[in-house]
């Protein structure tokens, strides 16, 4: 009987020490989500069995999972996360990260072209957002995904708004984003000097709070201007940083455009494409972000090269129609005890 018990007993103090050791590693990749969310994931990644934890470690596990894979540009890894945590909607800890939740929701959305069911996501975070800093990050949301709807006019004014309360707040982050954002626009309306200077700003920006997923984004914008421009010293000087950045973020997107324009930059000094390097473009161009990045490189680096690139698939409005969702587009979630005191 005492043998029993004592194997009982250190049966309870592994179960603990375990549970310990999950919950550290859970709050060490929570504490790189702003300042490296690379690193985050792979903490997270560190931890076995996940369907295993409690109700409570799960959640957290799969929020920080999500929240990471958005500047890492995991998007099977944010759906997958976002299958698993609405099916703990009611539990407190889900209620408590439900801006994050919404927000991830309409990223996921927008990315894979469910726009108007991405406008309500973004539109759902924004009506549980409980401070000034969530509501600002949401604004920004709205006006890239009012770009990306092509309504480039409401897109400006939610950028001028969401510049004014950043500056107010002083969120250098966020003024660094948007920074970004209004760079893209001028380049998709031509205006290359007003891009070049909004991702210069960019660009000093993250450096200023050594945030390395927006010096790649930053950096490689900056280098499809110079490119655009045929300013190839600069090209050469920022190129080597931005890529090696890069080489260390797991972004295949980031890493594909760099590929093209590192392509551009070699042609452009006398060097033709040969069949393998056309091959690798074309599977970097699927690669790419989005349709309107691909429209970019159609525009300004393929149809320079003489590289024939399949057509772009007109828009469809598309609905999104999981279970899930439905919660998120009935938006009600006063039930479940939410809170915004």
């Amino acid at each position: 009987m005492r043998l029993a018990g004592f194997i009982l007993l250190l049966g309870l103090i592994c179960d603990s020490v375990f549970a310990v050791t999950v919950d550290e590693k859970i709050k060490e990749a929570e504490d790189y989500l702003r300042i490296d969310p690379s690193r985050s994931l792979t903490i997270l990644k560190t931890i076995p069995h996940i369907q295993s934890l409690t109700d409570t470690q799960q959640v957290r596990w799969h929020i920080a999972a999500m929240r990471a894979s958005v500047p890492t540009g995991d998007m099977k890894l944010l759906i997958d996360s976002l299958e698993v945590v609405f099916h703990h909607q009611s539990h407190p800890y889900f209620v408590d990260k439900l801006v994050s939740i919404a927000s991830g929701t309409g990223i996921w959305l927008r990315k894979h072209d469910y726009l108007h069911d991405a406008q309500l996501s973004f539109e759902c975070s924004y009506k549980y957002a409980i401070n000034d800093r969530q509501r600002l990050t949401l604004t920004n949301s709205l006006a890239l995904l009012a770009r990306q709807l092509n309504d480039l006019e409401k897109a400006k004014a939610l950028y001028v708004k969401a510049k004014k309360m950043a500056r107010l707040a002083d969120r250098k982050n966020l003024l660094a984003i948007i920074e970004n954002n209004q760079g893209m626009i001028a380049l998709e309306e031509g205006n290359i000097a007003l891009a070049e200077q909004h991702f210069r700003g960019a660009l000093a920006g993250y450096q200023n709070i050594d945030k390395r997923s927006g010096q790649i984004s930053a950096g490689v914008n900056l280098l499809f201007v110079f490119v655009i421009q045929q300013q190839w010293v600069n090209f050469q000087r920022l190129y080597q940083p931005t890529e090696t950045l890069a080489q260390a973020f797991p972004n295949v997107a980031k890493q594909s455009l760099l590929l093209w324009l590192n392509t551009r930059f070699k042609h452009m000094q006398g060097n033709p494409l040969n069949t393998k390097e056309k091959a690798q473009l074309l599977l970097a161009y699927q690669q790419l972000d989005d349709d309107r990045i691909r429209a970019l490189v159609s525009l300004h680096l393929a149809s320079y090269m003489d590289l024939d690139l399949p057509p772009l698939s007109s828009p469809k409005r598309v609905r999104f129609n999981r279970p899930w969702f439905e919660n998120v587009k009935r938006c009600n979630w006063e039930s479940e005890g939410f809170s915004k005191e």
